[in-house]
Order: C-alpha cells, then sequence, then structure tokens
C-alpha cells in the first residue's frame, strides 16, 4: 500500500487535535482540584499546633482569641457563652512550610 503525503498530514493534524483537547481538559480538571484546597497564599506569623502534608501544604490548629491577618477563614474553636471570650481557629490551609511556634 502507497501512502500519500496527504494521508500522513492528516493523521498528524487529527493526533495534535486530540492531544490538544487533552491537555485542555487536564488543565481544567488541576483548576478544579486547586479551588477545592482554597489555598491561601500568605504565611500565620507563627504556628504551634502544626498539621503538615507531603504536598507542601499545612493548616494550623492553634486556638487563639483571634485569627491572624492573613486568615480567611476564622472559625469559632471554643465558644465561651458568659464570659464571651470565645477561642477561633484559622481553617485556611496554606501552601509553604509552618511558621515559628508561638
Amino acid at each position: 500500500m502507497k501512502s500519500s503525503p496527504h494521508l500522513v498530514l492528516i493523521l498528524c493534524l487529527q493526533a495534535a487535535l486530540v492531544m490538544g483537547v487533552f491537555a485542555a481538559l487536564a488543565k481544567q480538571n488541576a483548576l478544579v482540584e486547586s479551588k477545592a484546597i482554597d489555598i491561601n497564599p500568605g504565611q500565620l506569623k507563627c504556628c504551634t499546633n502544626c498539621n503538615f502534608s507531603f504536598s507542601g501544604l499545612y493548616t494550623c490548629d492553634d486556638v487563639k482569641k483571634d485569627c491572624d491577618p492573613v486568615c480567611k477563614k476564622c472559625v469559632v474553636a471554643v465558644h465561651a457563652s458568659y464570659s464571651g471570650n470565645n477561642k477561633f481557629r484559622c481553617t485556611d490551609t496554606f501552601l509553604g512550610m509552618c511558621g515559628p511556634k508561638c
């Protein structure tokens, strides 16, 4: 069977199109996964109870009277209903290393 240059060109173009579609799908999946993690690019001033993962992300389980200014999601960790002195925890996931101990 004799191959024509047009057939080879068409096959190469089809292969490039398929690879482009798969690359676009992979990029879209990566964007969705990074939004699910919700990485906070800032770093806490200090963290004593650090949960570090091998992916390079960490969370700080410190319970304090207020959250660090770089914290996006500060939640009440301990309710003090009578005294009004609630304790808070930053539930952000941070990229990088844990800060120094408080």
